[in-house]
């Protein structure tokens, strides 16, 4: 069963949301890359004002399982 479709997936209404820089800190990335994953389509991104982004925890948990080796 995917973690979207998860009943704890979807219990859940609201996330932290992580802002980019501190993402990319996180994930132990470059802004660049981070942009990079973001213009791929390869995680899921919050819209925090015109000039600001973040990923949801949630949404970060999901990208780092997809990357993980043996990961889907």
């Amino acid at each position: 069963m995917s973690l979207e479709h998860s009943p704890v997936r979807q219990r859940r209404t609201s996330q932290r949301i992580i802002p980019f820089k501190d993402w990319c800190r996180l994930n132990g990335i470059s802004e660049s890359t981070g942009r990079r994953i973001i213009a791929a389509g390869k995680v899921k991104v919050t819209q925090l004002s015109e000039r600001r982004i973040g990923i949801g925890e949630l949404d970060n948990a999901d990208f780092q399982a997809r990357c993980a080796r043996g990961g889907e």
